[in-house]
């Protein structure tokens, strides 16, 4: 009986030895990943570290609040500018029109 149950507890040792060792590795493995993933970010150039994430997200509050109060914010529509110096140009150009004389558009044209 005493060999039996001997045998029993080191066998049972021997069982949480390797539980030990398992948990260890898979650890370390799920480590080594995480690592892996944040060079790859880095080398994108996309990692950020916890306290950019929360002033990013903290940018994005701030920014959709004043688009909900109905502020026009700059740098959303990059169209949008063009077309308005677009409209300004054409504005300038009927202006002279009217007077008859040259505006600063139509001689900065001219070679």
């Amino acid at each position: 009986m005493r060999a039996e149950e001997k045998a029993r507890l080191e066998e049972e040792e021997r069982r949480d030895a390797e539980e030990v060792k398992r948990r260890e590795e898979e650890k370390a493995r799920k480590k080594q990943k995480e690592k892996e993933r944040i060079e790859q970010l880095k080398r994108e150039g996309k990692y950020m570290t916890k306290a950019q994430k929360e002033e990013k997200a903290r940018n994005e509050r701030k920014l959709q609040q004043m688009i909900a109060a109905g502020i026009k914010v700059g740098g959303l529509g990059e169209g949008e500018a063009e077309k308005e110096k677009e409209k300004e140009k054409e504005k300038k150009k009927a202006d002279a029109r009217k007077r008859g004389g040259k505006s600063k558009v139509s001689a900065e044209r001219r070679p």
